[in-house]
């Protein structure tokens, strides 16, 4: 009798779900992103939009992105510009310097609301090297040759720049390596309590490295940590690196960023290309 009645139970709910009728979802498309700094939108690589309908997390999507939503009349949007952690497809995120979007618009079924987000670089966030030093173009950063080739150096150059000037390395079979390194900069934060991150843009022809170099008080002896090792790009290309964790793990009182440009030798110790170039533009260093 008991399984008879449960029969009878889960007969009835079936029953009534099949005569609740579906619900037809309003949508919002989110164009990618307009930014309100220096370079605008063509100046950054934002990926992704993090979403909020009426404090409700819808997830994250690629942008531009097409946005079901089972909401009716004015929603409040919040939107949070995501980017590529590293570089990498795996993690995406968002990117903790760029303020979130907030707006409203209005929801029907089956009809689409499109929203233009804009976002800026949040006021309280630091740039050790201003925009205009970091760009290249009138005043600055100081940069090293490091290599001890006399014969290979870093140029400042317009012809294949990304935007105004950009930095040139080269490289050949003769003078095979290049190497550079930036003015030092003081006081990143290094407890893991406030990220810290590198923007930059690049173009290359052939592989090269960033690393991270530490030093502490008056010493000279610098510590060296690998960021990443870049494939070739053919075009302009925009990376944003996390360096919380280096500088966590590295605790050193003052950091130049520090580039190794070398050109690649086959299984035969042969070259395998005869000449290389790297460009470097809009190294901006940011954190809280």
């Amino acid at each position: 009798m008991r399984l008879l009645a449960t029969f009878f139970f889960f007969a009835l709910l079936l029953s009534a779900c099949k005569d609740e009728p579906e619900r037809i979802p309003a949508y919002i498309r989110i164009e990618p992103f307009a930014v309100d700094a220096a370079g605008g939108a063509g100046w950054q690589k934002i990926t992704d939009a993090w979403v909020y309908v009426n404090d409700r997390f819808l997830g994250g999507y690629s942008l531009p992105a097409m946005v079901p939503v089972l909401d009716e009349g004015e929603g409040d949007i919040l939107i949070f510009p995501g980017v590529k952690e590293n570089g990498l497809l795996q993690t995406p995120g968002v990117y903790p310097f760029l303020e979130r979007y907030e707006g409203k618009t209005m929801l029907e079924p089956g009809q689409t609301a499109t929203v233009q987000p804009v976002t800026r670089y949040l006021p309280e966030a630091i740039f050790p090297w201003t925009v205009e030093r970091a760009s290249f173009n009138v005043t600055t950063i100081v940069l090293e040759d490091r290599d001890g080739d006399p014969s290979t150096t870093f140029e400042l150059t317009t012809d294949g720049a990304f935007e105004g000037r950009s930095v040139k390395l080269t490289v050949d079979t003769i003078h095979s390596l290049n190497e550079i390194a930036t003015e030092q900069v003081e006081n990143l934060p290094s407890t893991g309590a406030r990220a810290v991150w590198l923007e930059m843009h690049y173009r290359n022809d052939l592989p090269f490295e960033l690393w991270l170099l530490g030093t502490e008080g008056s010493s000279a002896n610098e510590v060296a940590q690998p960021i990443y090792q870049f494939s070739t790009s053919e075009n302009w290309n925009k990376i944003y690196f996390n360096l919380t964790e280096f500088l966590v793990a590295s605790q050193q009182d003052k950091y130049r960023l520090f580039v190794r440009v070398a050109l690649q030798r086959n299984v035969s110790g042969k070259f395998e290309q005869q000449t290389g170039a790297v460009f470097l533009d809009n190294l901006r260093l940011i954190h809280f």
